[in-house]
């Protein structure tokens, strides 16, 4: 049987993080009628068995992104929303791909967690097909009784970067969006600033930003109140062009053999980017 162990906390009314034993954060949002699942992991264990002890209600289940520690698990559900921009890979990630990066954050964080790698990741079985694909939009909302959660554009960190903002508890769930160990090479940083004012702009309707992995905050905890202005005076000190770059060990350890990032460093907060997208005329847009 596939583990359904995993760390999880209830930190508002009706509101869950799930930890995918230190490698992502799934979230579980629970409505009058609905409930909404937002991302799946790297695909370890049971995670639709997991949800289904905090609630029977009929699911939705969204990605912030395709990326390999946000999709791992999407085989587990029948049907998937996501941005289109982001089907440029693979969904998911390969499985050999997905036991690397999750053996390294187990070396890294030095964790010893309730999973045998060899079992609970695994490729989808006969009975688990590609879900249903549907495309998520700017300012998309989803009703889930009494509690209504908005998508948002917000491209960055990959093309079809989402983020979900929910009213009622007056969170927003953030993905790869923002982070203090922030990555946005796929589209240039002009367009990537943009849209984190974007997010600063819609402050008044949320006390909190989760980000998808809680390596840079505690579990149930929201980012601190420094990383969104961090970033986006980051951003502008590359468009300015006063920038002093470090370089950075990888934060997949030396067991990765994985080499330096250089990135621009504010507070807590790193930056990486690609120096062929910083304006928006170099990328052809």
């Amino acid at each position: 049987m596939l583990t359904r162990l995993y760390p999880m906390v209830q930190f508002k009314k009706d509101t869950w993080e799930i930890d995918e034993f230190g490698v992502a954060s799934m979230f579980l949002l629970i409505g009058a009628e609905k409930a909404m699942l937002i991302d799946t992991g790297m695909g370890i264990g049971d995670l639709r068995g997991a949800v289904r002890q905090l609630t029977d209600k009929p699911l939705i289940v969204v990605l912030t992104h395709n990326h390999g520690d946000h999709s791992g698990n999407v085989c587990q559900f029948q049907d998937v929303w996501v941005n289109q921009k982001d089907l440029d890979k693979p969904m998911p990630f390969p499985i050999e791909q997905r036991k690397n990066d999750i053996r390294l954050i187990a070396l890294r964080e030095g964790g010893i967690y309730p999973y045998n790698l060899e079992v609970d990741i695994r490729e989808p079985s006969k009975e688990e097909p590609m879900p249903k694909l549907h495309f998520l939009y700017d300012g998309q909302q989803f009703d889930l009784g009494g509690r209504i959660v908005t998508a948002f554009d917000c491209p960055g960190h990959s093309a079809g970067q989402m983020i979900f903002l929910d009213e009622a508890t007056r969170s927003l769930f953030c993905g790869d969006a923002l982070n203090y160990n922030l990555g946005v090479r796929a589209v240039p940083v002009e367009t990537t600033v943009r849209y984190l004012e974007r997010m600063r702009d819609l402050g008044g309707k949320y006390d909190g930003i989760y980000n998808g992995h809680h390596d840079f905050r505690p579990l149930g905890a929201p980012l601190g109140c420094d990383c969104l202005p961090n970033a986006i005076d980051l951003c502008y000190q590359l468009l300015n062009e006063r920038y002093s770059p470090v370089q950075v060990k990888s934060f997949w350890g030396p067991a990765s053999g994985r080499p330096d990032r250089t990135m621009v460093l504010k507070g807590r907060n790193y930056l990486e980017w690609d120096p062929q997208k910083i304006f928006e005329k170099e990328d052809g847009k």
